[in-house]
């Protein structure tokens, strides 16, 4: 298993990392076998982390409903990260603005993929890390 996150890479570094972070956490929803255990230190506690490979890749021009047609035709769990969801900190805001929206309503800035390797290897071959 692992992940791979393909972001829109001319976007600044902390949004680049803010999406990457939101992408992640909404593929590991539910996920409970994915995450490590609590780890006690000697004066603080560690808390779990992903057991997996998370690898962050750039769009690199390829349209975001390609991307999104790689996954749902290879059935992997995904997640589709836009401008409205990362311009506000209202949840239910985001809510309003995505509900029954197509994706070309809305302005994508990334799509995360969890699934089996050979399945994710797949998804990306073709989109070089973002480095």
């Amino acid at each position: 298993m692992r992940i791979v996150i393909a972001l829109n890479e001319n976007l600044g570094p902390g949004f680049l990392a803010n999406a990457a972070a939101c992408i992640a956490s909404g593929l590991f929803d539910g996920e409970n076998d994915l995450l490590g255990e609590q780890i006690e230190g000697a004066e603080c506690t560690f808390i779990p982390i992903t057991k997996i490979p998370i690898l962050i890749v750039k769009q690199n021009r390829k349209p975001w409903s390609e991307l999104l047609k790689r996954a749902k035709r290879n059935k992997m769990k995904y997640m589709v990260f836009t401008k409205e969801g990362q311009s506000t900190t209202n949840y239910q805001e985001y809510v309003e603005r995505a509900k029954g929206k197509k994706l070309d309503d809305l302005e994508v800035i990334g799509i995360g993929v969890l699934g089996d390797d050979d399945l994710v290897n797949k998804f990306a071959g073709d989109l070089p890390l973002l480095r």
